[in-house]
């Protein structure tokens, strides 16, 4: 961002580009979306738009930035209290919930992975920040699973974070592309098959 605003209104001004951006961007693709149209949707003129974004690569970065912000913010208090094979499973419900009515799934940062430009950098940085620290803490939340004996032996919760992590957006990925959840259900049911610690003779703990 070429000026943080120092006013309320001036953030405010700067909140209505960004949710114009990032919806344009949803709806549309970035490559497809002008400054133009962000400002006609945002009532904000090119002047405005110039005095807080260096141009449209900064605002991309920008609404990146923003949008990791807003899904790790999300996932924290889920993340922060899983501790046992059960909530890593509620997660992985939840997180077939979030796309279940969805015309076409997408992760809200994943989904920009293919639409950044070969000079966004700087988003690509931003982008890729986010996912460390997503990552990181599904890792420590494994972590606690298997303090507890829950996850499955030798499993590195870092390993099994980046393996969960990856079945979520492979999933969405290609849920989104078939218009059909079932990829997402089938690539979160493998994962908890092959990550999660068999009690009782069933990978669920539940007795027959």
């Amino acid at each position: 961002m070429r000026t943080e605003p120092s006013t309320a209104k001036g953030r405010a001004t700067v909140q209505r580009v960004l949710d114009a951006a990032c919806d344009l961007f949803a709806r549309q693709g970035i490559r497809a979306t002008t400054l133009d149209q962000v400002g006609s949707r945002s009532g904000t003129g090119r002047g405005q738009l110039y005095l807080y974004f260096a141009g449209k690569s900064d605002l991309v970065t920008a609404v990146v930035t923003q949008q990791v912000q807003h899904l790790l913010d999300a996932q924290q208090p889920l993340l922060e209290s899983m501790s046992t094979a059960a909530d890593v499973r509620a997660w992985c419900a939840a997180a077939e919930q979030w796309h279940a009515t969805d015309d076409r799934a997408r992760c809200p940062i994943g989904s920009l992975v293919h639409e950044l430009g070969e000079h966004d950098d700087a988003a690509r940085t931003a982008l890729a920040d986010g996912f460390g620290r997503w990552r990181s803490a599904l890792a420590d939340a494994l972590r606690r699973v298997r303090d507890r004996g829950e996850l499955a032996a030798g499993l590195d919760p870092e390993h099994a974070a980046a393996g969960l992590l990856a079945a979520y957006q492979g999933g969405v990925l290609l849920a989104g592309a078939t218009g059909d959840i079932a990829p997402l259900r089938l690539a979160l049911a493998t994962f908890e098959a092959t990550a999660l610690a068999e009690q009782d003779g069933r990978p669920d703990g539940r007795s027959r």
